[in-house]
């Protein structure tokens, strides 16, 4: 693919599949070069390796999360170098959850479902920038009023290109059934860490492709792993089941019917020039024998 002049080379840290496919396909699609991982040790490990412009660093990931992820970045610069722009991503779009990634040292916070406009209008500015100044930090506005309109979604998050949206939906369908059977494991185990683990990342993935009601129940499983009160876990989750059995069917028919293969009639076997003329000596006999 051909870089372009203000092209940046863009680290992807977000232990879900389906944000890493829909930042990965956004950004290469404009040009941009990345480069994914899936925990905090991941981006640091990657940015000891690599000097990278932009590191977009999920809150929330297990091991190591975004905030101590970060931390350890800018703790790990010495004074006076460069060091990567570092923009916040979160499923939890609430004020505080802003200020958190802010004060971590994040330049710039963003919440879940990412936008595509949103997310090259910044990169716009880094451009031009290339490296923050002090006060120079910016939060973006967090998503308005959800929608259950799952095309309409997909079409925003993913700047109206249905190759990426087609990309997306199909690694929300084969990552989705996964998540259920961990949710299913952890509240079956009553264990709350994983519950809130999963159900944080579910949740996520669901805001991903517009299933607001669907990620507001899995919202509620990951209160309960976090406050440790299971005792409604298991009908939460039975009401989560049949949210996501309905999100999966609409997903579906919106994926493009596959082409009926046409039907090719039977190739007609040329003749051959023995053939010809044996028939032509069989029609000069019958001539003769008249």
């Amino acid at each position: 693919m051909r870089r372009h002049n203000n092209a940046v080379h863009i680290l992807v840290a977000d232990d879900d599949a389906g944000n890493r496919t829909l930042l990965t396909e956004l950004l290469r699609h404009a040009g941009h070069s990345v480069t994914t991982v899936l925990d905090g040790r991941e981006a640091i490990a990657a940015i000891a390796k690599e000097t990278f412009d932009v590191v977009i660093m999920d809150e929330e990931m297990p091991g190591m999360t975004g905030l101590e992820a970060t931390r350890a970045i800018l703790q790990g610069t010495p004074a006076g170098h460069k060091r990567p722009i570092i923009v916040g991503v979160s499923g939890n779009s609430m004020p505080e959850d802003e200020a958190r990634c802010l004060e971590a040292g994040m330049d710039a916070f963003f919440a879940k479902p990412l936008r595509a406009a949103e997310l090259f209008g910044l990169l716009a500015v880094l451009a031009r920038r290339h490296q923050p100044t002090g006060g120079g930090r910016a939060a973006f506005a967090t998503p308005g009023p959800p929608s259950e309109n799952l095309a309409e979604t997909l079409r925003r998050a993913t700047g109206d290109n249905d190759a990426i949206s087609r990309s997306l939906v199909k690694t929300f369908l084969t990552d989705s059934p996964k998540k259920l059977s961990a949710l299913r494991r952890a509240v079956s185990k009553k264990d709350a860490g994983s519950l809130a683990s999963v159900a944080h990342s579910l949740k996520g993935a669901l805001s991903l492709v517009g299933a607001q009601k669907a990620a507001g129940t899995a919202r509620n499983l990951q209160a309960m792993g976090r406050l440790g009160a299971l005792d409604g876990a298991m009908r939460e989750l039975r009401v989560l089941e049949s949210e996501l059995l309905a999100v999966r069917r609409q997903l579906v028919a919106l994926q493009p019917a596959p082409a009926e293969a046409v039907e090719q009639p039977p190739e007609r076997t040329p003749k051959t020039k023995s053939r010809r003329k044996r028939k032509n000596r069989r029609s000069i006999s019958r001539r003769r024998k008249r």
